[in-house]
């Protein structure tokens, strides 16, 4: 790959860096923040997700917006992950 995910365009300077050395270390960083970088991302998701419903749409109306179920899109209102993710936060967080 050339290129990164459009999202993450910001980051090709990574890759163009000319000294190996910096380059694996700077990826490196990278690649283990990326935990920290899920979950900042799906706290603005939840964040706007939330937004949508105070501004009157429903849970089927979010997952029409965001191309997923109309029951994810309602765990995603509640702040709740699902998968691994999910197991990995309840090990992290007991209740």
């Amino acid at each position: 790959m050339t290129n990164p995910p459009s999202p993450f365009e910001n980051l090709k300077h990574l890759a163009e860096q000319g000294d190996a050395t910096r380059r694996a270390k700077d990826v490196s960083a990278a690649l283990q923040a990326i935990p920290e970088l899920q979950k900042w991302l799906r706290e603005i998701r939840h964040g706007a997700v939330q937004e949508m419903r105070e501004d009157g749409l429903s849970h089927a109306q979010v997952a029409a917006e965001l191309g997923v179920s109309r029951a994810r899109a309602q765990q995603i209102a509640e702040g709740r992950t699902t998968g691994k993710r999910a197991d990995e936060e309840s090990d992290n967080h007991p209740k």
